[in-house]
């Protein structure tokens, strides 16, 4: 799968949401420790709405489809994290206007997009202990697949690798953003809850494109 188009693009959602599914009580206890607790939730509704919306729309166009994806979720889960995945869709957006297909090199685009977006929404920076530890590390990793060639699957499974890596290597930061930044020094040996469900976005991504 070297192209993926509306069709792949559905079965790649439903991946996600799988992902997100199976991860949903690491992420509510990771989330409980330092925020509010609602993270599992919040994902698994952002991506069940996702899925149904995808399906409802006659649009084949992937930045359009993004962008529309990403305002209904944005409205469905209003909270920090859900404001800052549907950032990711509408910041991708415009990377995929008026392709009816997109290849590895435009999710490689579309997800410097999303990091841009994430950075300029969350004024925040890679280091900082947020989504932002996996997802340019995911990111880096498919332009690094790319140009050793890589496959699209076995690009996605490398940037899954990284975020896992990215994710790991937030234990050893201090939380300056979020409710999690009132705990400061304790926050330093926990892992992201952000990152982590960045992670488990890639993962759902890397299932759905084999």
């Amino acid at each position: 799968m070297e192209t993926i188009r509306k069709e792949e693009l559905t079965k790649i959602f439903d991946a996600v949401l799988a992902s997100m599914e199976a991860a949903k009580e690491e992420l509510i206890e990771l989330d409980g420790a330092m925020g509010d607790g609602d993270l599992g939730l919040t994902m698994c509704s952002g991506f069940q709405v996702v899925t149904e919306e995808i399906r409802k729309l006659d649009e084949t166009d992937i930045g359009k489809l993004l962008l529309k994806l990403g305002m209904k979720m944005n409205a469905a889960v209003p909270s920090t994290m859900g404001t800052l995945v549907s950032t990711c869709f509408v910041k991708a957006a415009p990377k995929a206007k008026g392709k009816t297909e997109v290849k590895l090199a435009d999710f490689i685009a579309m997800g410097k997009g999303a990091i841009a977006g994430v950075m300029e929404r969350g004024k925040t920076k890679v280091g900082d202990k947020t989504m932002l530890d996996a997802l340019a590390p995911a990111v880096d990793a498919l332009e690094a697949a790319s140009v050793a060639g890589k496959s699209m699957k076995d690009a996605w499974q490398d940037a899954f690798e990284a975020a896992k890596e990215g994710v790991e290597k937030t234990k050893t930061m201090q939380s300056v953003h979020g409710r999690a930044a009132y705990y400061r020094e304790k926050s330093v040996g926990r892992q992201d809850p952000g990152a982590t469900a960045i992670m488990y976005i890639v993962r759902g991504i890397a299932e759905g494109v084999r």
